[in-house]
């Protein structure tokens, strides 16, 4: 009885499933995988004549950079795109000097650009922009990033907490120094997808955690096929609990493990200013203006990039294989095994538990035109729970097909199906859409 009724549910839920589903997703999510939802309150087409102020702050006064100043006037909405401006303007403004101990001076500045930041943030999904670069090069760098600003968190006081979490989706045309060279920069094809912390260690010592001295987990550096100053291209990265994802395009171009990144972020789009227009201040460890080399040639026909949408998801607890119609055309002999890879996530902010099922449940059963008739053969995964794979994965599930009657010898009407599931932290059963019906098994 405990089957029978699992497996009317079963179908029950996959049916309505498939009427729910909807086809609004990422670039590089296929229908039929990954269930999405958008996030609204951090997602925008810029359909609006202006700037929604309900969505986004405009210059964030928590950009606090020393070298160039954000200005309001420099990020703009117009006819349906996000323009970003860098513009050659001297100004002088108030400037805490660490170097001198935290002094006020006024600081004498020659650029300013633009950025905007959503209001509300969040943690794990889908986040993706598809945006085009600048002419100017090098000098400037079109940023899609995320930025936690509630820093100090209340538990600045416990070793080993993160103070400040930094995802950055994609850094444009920095031109950043890779080598062999001392001298030697990145070409403009070149885009670096990394991550900052900072770290609380003994004594409440501040401990930054930057990409270069740790590149097996914070540095990823992309060589794209294409100029991204001449064209539109998306950029996406899925924040998951185990794992950091970076896509180009649709296409998966990284991957870090998620060390650290676990605070609440906004969504920011921004230009930060490079190298010819600041120099490093080695002293002091931070980016300082350039008066030696303040141009005019080229602001802003050639320095504004253009952002045409960014758009949040958060993953729904998903189960599914990648080719279904493959699975049905083949035939499976009696005796022999019946092999399925389950392909599942666990969901942004949830993830696979154990239940009366064990784990991930692949059975086969009879059905008819009302429905299922019995069950023939189960399988379990009790693994899927365990703390490196419940945040999403692949299962290869194999029922043995031993003692099944082929599918020419069951009564009229009848027909073998697939059906799988695996139980959410969020309560509910997940189940693999529409299941796999008709399968034919034979002698």
């Amino acid at each position: 009885m405990k089957w029978l009724y699992f497996s009317s549910l079963l179908f029950t839920y996959a049916v309505q499933a498939d009427v729910v589903q909807t086809n609004i997703r990422p670039v590089s999510a296929q229908e039929g995988t990954i269930r999405w939802q958008e996030k609204g309150n951090r997602s925008d087409t810029f359909n609006s004549p202006n700037l929604d102020k309900k969505k986004w702050d405009n210059a964030p006064k928590s950009l606090n950079v020393g070298a160039w100043s954000f200005d309001q006037n420099n990020a703009f909405v117009k006819e349906g795109i996000l323009n970003i401006v860098a513009t050659q303007e001297t100004h002088t403004r108030p400037f805490k000097d660490v170097c001198l101990n935290g002094a006020t001076v006024q600081r004498e500045l020659f650029y300013k650009s633009g950025a905007v930041r959503t209001k509300a943030d969040g943690v794990y999904g889908y986040y993706e922009a598809r945006m085009k670069g600048v002419k100017l090069f090098p000098g400037l760098s079109p940023a899609f990033w995320l930025y936690s600003d509630g820093h100090p968190f209340a538990d600045r006081h416990v070793e080993g907490s993160v103070d400040y979490s930094e995802i950055d989706i994609v850094e444009l045309q920095q031109a950043d120094w890779h080598g062999p060279g001392i001298d030697d920069a990145d070409a403009i094809n070149v885009m670096d997808h990394n991550l900052h912390a900072r770290i609380i260690g003994k004594n409440n010592k501040v401990i930054w955690k930057r990409p270069k001295p740790n590149p097996e987990s914070q540095l990823l550096r992309y060589e794209a096929p294409f100029d991204p100053s001449k064209a539109f291209h998306t950029y996406a990265v899925e924040n998951r609990k185990d794992t950091i994802f970076w896509y180009v395009d649709g296409k998966l171009v990284g991957q870090k493990p998620n060390l650290y990144w676990h605070r609440p972020m906004h969504v920011i789009l921004s230009m930060g200013l490079r190298r010819q227009f600041i120099k490093y201040n080695a002293k002091c460890q931070r980016a300082d203006p350039n008066p030696a080399h303040v141009v005019t040639k080229g602001f802003p026909e050639d320095t504004t990039m253009q952002v045409d949408y960014v758009k949040v998801w958060e993953a729904l607890p998903s189960l599914w294989v990648e080719d279904k119609k493959a699975i049905q055309a083949k035939n499976y002999k009696v005796g022999q095994p019946l092999n399925v890879e389950l392909h599942y996530h666990g969901g942004s902010n949830s993830h696979v538990v154990l239940n009366k099922e064990k784990g991930l449940t692949l059975g086969l059963i009879e059905k008819n035109e009302k429905g299922f008739v019995r069950n023939i053969k189960q399988v379990n995964d009790a693994k899927v729970v365990s703390d490196n794979r419940k945040y999403g994965g692949v299962s290869n599930l194999s029922l043995p097909l031993n003692h099944v009657t082929p599918s020419a010898l069951l009564p009229k009407g009848h027909y073998y199906s697939l059906v799988a599931s695996f139980k959410s932290s969020t309560g509910d059963q997940i189940f693999l859409s529409g299941g796999i019906s008709h399968l034919n098994i034979i002698e």
